[in-house]
């Protein structure tokens, strides 16, 4: 079969820009291979089919170029990894492969927004849900497809039999190991990360779920979807879903098959990356030599150990981001995020000392004790760090989470229900303590205060290698500032 993984224009979202697809959670200020629908187009492949992986953003395909290259070329089957902010975009797409088809290629919904609401994508003619961790369940849709096995006996799958939804019993999650290597070839675009000044780059995902319990916690795309499957399951399931991590042997061998590719840089986008420290020395004992640059997550305590630090400069690490949130330790428990504000000041101290650039967090809005008060101690104590780089986004109670049973229970939502929007310049709550509209003025002063003070230009300045990349973070200043301190906003729906 001739199988189309797409990402539309971004003319078709409400906004006219790319959204992050890796992540979900924002209209991204770089453009990162979506891995997650990479690593389901190559499973499809190791099974013999044709893959056309369609990533309009990365390929710089408009509106009209999309449409003709959906209208001319042969279509079996289109499949879509859609996060909650491209729900509306992912949709219109598949409306017009339907005008442009007509009713025959099936089209298929993976990720989270279709794992929480089948029924949004189930009204398309001939359409299918891929619920949770999607690899196994597409091999078997894949096969129905082609006349092996129905559709009533693959589990994980939603659809519409003689009008009605049957949405088929869960599937227990893999073993992560099994996973080919997300075929790297299919990508015909180019991406940039705006924290490495490398090029080509590339993103990476060796491990899934969490071993941490944060009330917040908006994972990566694919355990977004995971998690809520585990949420239907809760006389089942009463924890979150285990934490599954690729063997040290084959993570070594996925980066020995990017270098080889050519790639310069990695964005690893694991919930966490380091965990058990003979699994990290082990990781940078083995790609050391590969001369790739990266960058990944994890946790502060994690980055206590200068032997650990120092590998992971030895190996290329350049950067690590910590999600540490918030500098009010009260706020830290009640999210139960089990880190404590020392943890952070040291994980920084090593970092900077071994060698390897430190980015912090600041989440704004993730706990009921939040006030303007505690926002601008965080800020002002994320300040202190020095960091070159500062994240700062309001909370999303994202449907997986224990915070959007809170704000449905306490009736938190603006709107009276979660909605996706860019958590970099948007609040979508009300907390007893401080407003949605607080807190969006709150991010653009500390965007505005992070990247156009003196300071802030001047480390952005310094940090430039060429030509080449003082445009690219030109434009992504401009859009930084378009995104966050004019307050781009999704144009509301009538």
């Amino acid at each position: 079969m001739r199988l189309f993984f797409i990402v539309p224009p971004q003319e078709y979202n409400e906004v006219g820009s790319p959204i992050d697809r890796v992540y979900g959670c924002n209209y991204g200020f770089d453009y990162k291979p979506p891995i997650h629908m990479l690593s389901a187009a190559t499973a499809a492949e190791s099974a013999g089919h044709s893959i056309r992986f369609l990533d309009s953003p990365a390929e710089n395909l408009h509106e009209r170029e999309f449409e003709k290259i959906i209208e001319s070329e042969q279509i079996d089957a289109a499949f879509f990894f859609t996060p909650y902010l491209s729900t509306s975009e992912d949709r219109k797409a598949a409306q017009f492969i339907r005008r442009a088809k007509g009713s025959k290629p099936p089209v298929v919904f993976m990720g989270a927004a279709p794992s929480w609401k089948p029924e949004m994508f189930l009204d398309i003619e001939n359409s299918f849900v891929i619920r949770g961790e999607p690899e196994r369940t597409l091999l078997e849709l894949l096969a129905a497809f082609g006349g092996s096995g129905d559709f009533e006996n693959i589990k994980g799958l939603s659809f519409i039999k003689n009008g009605r939804q049957v949405d088929n019993p869960f599937r227990d999650l893999m073993d992560v190991n099994e996973l080919p290597i997300p075929n790297r070839r299919l990508l015909l675009g180019r991406y940039r990360l705006n924290r490495l000044n490398v090029a080509p780059v590339t993103t990476m995902c060796v491990s899934r779920g969490c071993a941490y319990r944060c009330t917040f916690c908006a994972p990566n795309g694919v355990d977004q979807a995971i998690e809520l499957e585990y949420k239907r399951l809760q006389e089942k399931y009463v924890k979150r879903p285990p934490l599954r991590k690729r063997s040290a042997p084959l993570v070594i061998k996925e980066f020995q098959e990017i270098a080889r590719l050519g790639y310069k840089g990695i964005e690893i986008s694991d919930n966490h990356f380091l965990w058990e420290k003979s699994r990290t020395l082990e990781i940078c004992a083995g790609i050391k030599d590969l001369g790739l640059e990266w960058i990944c997550l994890a946790r502060a305590p994690f980055l206590h150990d200068p032997e650990v630090v120092e590998a992971l400069r030895d190996a290329g690490c350049k950067m690590v981001y910590m999600g540490t949130e918030s500098f009010v330790q009260e706020i830290l428990d009640d999210i139960h995020k089990d880190l404590k504000v020392d943890d952070i000041f040291k994980a920084v101290e090593v970092c900077k000392r071994c060698g390897v650039e430190p980015e912090v967090s600041v989440m704004m809005g993730a706990s009921p004790l939040e006030t303007p008060e505690t926002i601008d101690y965080s800020l002002k104590e994320a300040a202190k760090l020095g960091t070159r780089f500062v994240h700062y986004s309001a909370a999303l109670p994202f449907p997986n989470t224990e915070l959007y049973d809170e704000a449905k229970k306490n009736g938190w939502f603006l709107r009276g229900e979660f909605e996706s929007v860019d958590n970099a310049k948007e609040a979508i709550i009300n907390l007893p303590h401080i407003t949605a509209e607080e807190l969006r003025r709150k991010l653009k002063w500390a965007y505005f205060r992070q990247y156009y003070s003196v300071r802030g230009v001047w480390l952005t300045l310094k940090n430039i290698r060429s030509f080449g990349d003082l445009i690219h973070k030109g434009r992504m200043a401009l859009k930084l500032l378009q995104q966050t301190i004019f307050g781009l906003r999704r144009k509301e729906k009538p």
